[in-house]
């Protein structure tokens, strides 16, 4: 399945996905608008995601990303990423990850964009394939 989307919110969020684009099978849905991805079969699932994140802030500020399982959040699948930013106004940057994960069904997944500072996460997708 992939997914897009597009937020507005600011901080520590969980990411909404406002469009399936590639939907083949059954073992995983999703609600367009919806944060909550939904495992349907269990089984070994490869989960990739691409989060950006914006700021019009000077400075230096951490831009960082979590899988959350069942409202868990996955330490293992923390991807961190410092950004040292001078006097640049409209900063971009990319958080990319792939992760393995077993998943049961019934298991709720999402994506969390962690920052403290005025951070919006723009664009988001991602990628989750039944692979086992």
């Amino acid at each position: 399945m992939q997914i897009h989307g597009d937020n507005s919110e600011v901080g520590n969020v969980v990411i909404n996905f406002s469009e399936n684009q590639i939907v083949e099978g059954n073992a995983i849905s999703h609600n367009p608008g919806s944060s909550e991805i939904k495992i349907n079969e269990d089984g070994i699932y490869q989960v990739s995601y691409q989060l950006d994140g914006n700021t019009t802030t000077s400075g230096r500020f951490n831009f960082n990303a979590i899988l959350v399982i069942n409202n868990i959040p996955q330490f293992d699948t923390l991807n961190e990423g410092a950004v040292i930013v001078e006097d640049i106004i409209n900063n971009r940057y990319t958080l990319t990850s792939t992760v393995i994960l077993r998943l049961t069904s019934g298991d709720i997944l999402q994506l969390e964009g962690l920052s403290q500072e005025n951070i919006t996460y723009p664009n988001a997708r991602i990628d989750i394939e039944k692979i086992g």
